[in-house]
Order: C-alpha cells, then structure tokens, then sequence
C-alpha cells in the first residue's frame, strides 16, 4: 500500500461497516480460528469468542492512533482471541493475517472495498490448507 495515513484517523459509518464485515470474513477464514470454532477447543461458547475477536479487532483500527504502528498491537489481539480459544497457530498464520487485516484497515480508508466485495463472493467456497494448529489443552497433555 502506497499511501498508509500518518497520524490520527477517524473512521465512517461505511468505512467502520465494511471493515467489520471484512474482518469477520477474514477470521472466519482463518484455519485456526475456524478450527477451534469448529471443534469448541474454547467451550461452548467458542463461537461468541470468535465474535468477540472480530469486535476486538475492530475496536483497534477505531481506537488506532497512529495507523503505521498498527501491526504488534493487532498481533496481540489475534493471538489472545487463539488463546481464549485453547489454539496456538505456529505455522505463521498469525503474521500472516495480521497483514491481511491492516491492508484491509487501509483500503477502507482510501474507500477500496474491493478486497471486501471478492471476499462476500467468494464466502460460500472453501479450500482445505494442511497447516500446523495446535489445541492447547490437549498439548499440554500430550507434551
């Protein structure tokens, strides 16, 4: 991305809508994410905890002061919404979507929702990717 802002943004109605449905696309996408949530590695309430994620992440870029210093703080939250779902990704997902995420942050901004409207398309199709998740209780178990 070209153009990341400097300095604080405010974000609008549509900008805060569309990203809030872009994040919860990408996480549901995510494999280790969904594989909690699919397999309650949180509890019964797996899923509220996948959801509180999503508004988690969101509350970040409202609350974001400085956009270019975005990436450890979201990192921080991905990880602590995998841990209050028992999951550890260690296959750098969690780089991986935090990028995807501030380069969503920023199109939003620019008004680009075009990454948004190939994800609401492409929403019902899924693809299988073998990749390293771990359920932390059962680790601790095992090791």
């Amino acid at each position: 991305m070209d153009s990341r802002p400097s300095g604080p943004v405010v974000l609008t109605a549509e900008e805060k809508a569309v990203l809030n449905e872009g994040i919860g696309l990408i996480l549901s996408r995510w494999t280790a994410m969904r594989a909690a949530v699919d397999n309650g590695w949180g509890g019964r309430d797996s899923h509220l905890k996948a959801e509180r994620t999503v508004s988690n992440v969101l509350d970040y870029f409202i609350r974001l002061k400085d956009p270019t210093m975005g990436f450890d703080g979201l990192a921080d939250i991905l990880e602590n919404g995998l841990n209050e779902l028992n999951t550890l990704a260690d296959d750098g997902s969690l780089e991986e979507v935090t990028e995807t995420l501030l380069d969503l942050y920023y199109e939003c901004l620019e008004g680009n929702y075009q990454r948004v409207e190939k994800l609401r398309v492409t929403s019902s199709q899924t693809s299988a990717k073998v990749v390293k998740v771990c359920n932390c209780i059962f680790s601790d178990i095992l090791f």
